[in-house]
């Protein structure tokens, strides 16, 4: 007797493909480097006589994603989702092959980090999240967090395999299994699966959705968007960069800490789903300023219960809840604020300002130990930019769900 599943229920009978192929899509796209970098510091500090000092400046260098984010977008709104996705993900596995072909010293793998940043957004939310806002509109916050799951599945899955090929063959050889990844894998599926998500200039409506149309910078709710995500990376881009030395501090050894960055994973898949579920099943604004307010809980934690393993486990968790979150909230607030013909330049120019914040937390954490000897100041003021965000969060102004986003 054939076994047969049961049908699925409204938007998801037809939209699992779409959520499949844009989870494999980002999953197999600059991902790849961005979760797995730390496997090769050890051997490429070897083999290009640097320090691991030298490679931390050029792990930096993938701020180009600043100013690629805003560009990805709107080349996606002009030419669609699948033109852009197949594009970025050749340009990336170009630069992974080059790497592995030619990279003999610190300058190149420095523009292979850099150029990767600069394109990478074109195999990431930015333009992956787009045909899901297309699609979805009862269930799009669940939707948007089934998508995002694909990165914590390749944060558990990809590095034990890329660090089997890198001991058997080589960092090269590891940098090439990415590039075949990318083009064997996510392009096939994207292809296959996604659909170019509601191109503008295509369709009734065309001349009015026309991209290109940057009105969207005079708006109230893109600035308070922008801003709210400014604040929430300043607060948490850095204690994801410093967790297990934070956690350390905090009285903990090493095995502990390193057991802290597995809560922390735990957190942002259940904060993946569970942020998606609650955007779809109450109010939004006070679903964000929920899931945005919850890690100011666990730097308060972390600021009140050293040496207390269990506490400090919790907070992390509560943490990773927040930055699992990130995806579904913006992107959930963009396709429900804003027309669809605009959506990829508008979520692609929020994300390439909130790398202000990103940059910010990641130095302002390490110096708040360098110049206070400890972690608390850093902390403090994350608590005070996650209260911000979560404030300007519930100051966006959605449109009903049977109405039509504004410009």
């Amino acid at each position: 007797m054939a076994l047969t599943l049961p049908a699925l229920p409204g938007e998801f009978r037809d939209g699992w493909k779409i959520i499949v192929g844009c989870s494999i899509g980002i999953a197999t796209g600059v991902a790849l480097l961005y979760l797995s970098f730390s496997i090769f510091v050890v051997p490429l500090t070897r083999d290009l006589q640097v320090s691991r000092g030298d490679l931390g400046v050029v792990q930096a260098l993938i701020i180009t994603a600043a100013f690629g984010s805003p560009l990805i977008g709107w080349l996606t709104d002009m030419f669609g989702v699948r033109r852009v996705y197949v594009a970025a993900a050749l340009s990336v596995a170009a630069a992974h092959m080059a790497a592995a072909l030619f990279a003999s010293n610190l300058v190149h793998m420095g523009l292979t980090i850099a150029f990767v940043g600069l394109v990478g957004a074109g195999t990431g939310s930015v333009v992956l999240s787009r045909p899901i806002n297309a699609h979805f509109k009862e269930r799009r916050g669940t939707a948007l967090g089934l998508m995002a799951v694909g990165i914590s599945v390749l944060a558990i899955m990809a590095p034990p395999l890329i660090n089997w090929v890198l001991e058997n063959w080589g960092w090269r050889a590891a940098f090439a299994g990415m590039a075949l990844v990318s083009v064997c894998v996510g392009i096939p599926m994207v292809l296959w699966l996604v659909p170019d998500g509601g191109r503008a200039g295509s369709g009734v409506g065309a001349k009015k959705d026309e991209p290109g149309n940057w009105r969207f910078l005079r708006t109230r709710d893109f600035w308070l968007l922008t801003m709210a995500l400014i604040m929430m990376s300043l607060a948490t881009a850095g204690a994801g960069s410093q967790l297990v030395p934070m956690v350390m501090d905090g009285g903990l050894n090493a095995a502990t800490g390193a057991l802290a960055l597995s809560f922390f994973s735990a957190g942002t898949f259940i904060g993946r789903l569970g942020g998606g579920w609650l955007l779809d099943k109450i109010d939004p604004r006070l679903a964000a300023f929920l899931l945005t307010l919850l890690p100011a809980l666990g730097f308060v934690i972390l600021l009140t219960t050293a040496g207390m393993t269990w506490a400090i486990m919790l907070a992390v968790l509560i943490i990773g809840i927040q930055q699992g979150a990130e995806i579904d909230i913006f992107a959930y607030f963009v396709g429900r604020r804003f027309e669809l013909a605009h959506y990829s330049a508008i979520y692609g120019m929020m994300v390439g300002l909130g790398w202000i914040g990103n940059v910010g937390g990641l130095v302002g954490m390490g110096k708040s130990h360098d110049w206070f000897g400890s972690y608390a100041p850093g902390q403090m003021v994350a608590i005070g930019c996650l209260a911000i965000s979560s404030i300007l969060l519930l100051m966006v102004s959605l449109p009903k769900a049977d109405k039509a986003p504004q410009a």
